[in-house]
């Protein structure tokens, strides 16, 4: 188990998603995640999000608007796809 949370849990095998609706990405299928950075906006904190390539589609894989929770989210899914032998930076 690399991260565990309320609504996510990241595992050596995949990314679960519990809320706001269950969703499990394969990590064998997870291809180039990437970091994008929402601004401020009117009454809107600034949030961050890791997107990827999930077999055939552009996915969200996680969002949020606290960014020591991003930070551990980014930092567990990099340590899960480096043991499965794909050493991506994001």
């Amino acid at each position: 188990m690399f991260y565990k949370s309320d609504d996510l849990l990241i595992t050596s095998t995949h990314v679960v998603v519990l809320h706001p609706e269950p969703v499990r990405f394969r990590l064998e299928a997870i291809q180039a995640p990437y970091i994008v950075r929402h601004g401020r906006g009117a009454g809107f904190r600034a949030g961050h999000e890791i997107r990827a390539r999930y077999e055939t589609a552009d996915v969200r894989i996680y969002f949020t608007t606290d960014r020591t929770r991003f930070g551990a989210v980014r930092r567990a899914l990099i340590r899960a796809l480096e043991q499965r032998g794909h050493p991506l930076p994001i």
